[in-house]
Order: structure tokens, then sequence, then C-alpha cells
């Protein structure tokens, strides 16, 4: 697919929308997927898969 604009000519996200609707769910997550690599590649981020944040917390009741 492609789209030619013109000088001066808005571009209102309508092709946007319809080539992501065009190559499905899958091809978005397979697109996706490899936009976080290549930046963790530009990052320089170690490891082999992203990792999700981790935090702990620990909560006390104070007694009345």
């Amino acid at each position: 697919m492609t789209r030619l604009l013109r000088p001066g000519q808005k571009d209102d996200g309508a092709f946007d929308r319809e080539f992501w609707k065009r190559l499905g769910p899958q091809a978005v997550m397979d697109a996706m997927w490899e936009f976080v690599n290549d930046y963790r590649r530009l990052k320089g981020l170690p490891g082999n898969e992203p990792r999700l944040r981790r935090s702990t917390a620990r909560l006390v009741r104070l007694a009345r």
C-alpha cells in the first residue's frame, strides 16, 4: 500500500488506520515486538528478552 501526499496536503491518519487494519492483529503484534527489540538494541539494553519492571512494597496497618 502506498499513499502520495501533495505539498501542503494534510494527513488525517485514515491511511495508517486502514493499513494496520488490513494487516490484521498478528502482523500488528509482530511489528510491535520488532519495535521493542529495535529499541532495546539501540539503547544497548542487556538480555535477550525484555523484562517487566518490578517493585515491592510492604504495607503495615497501625494498631488503633
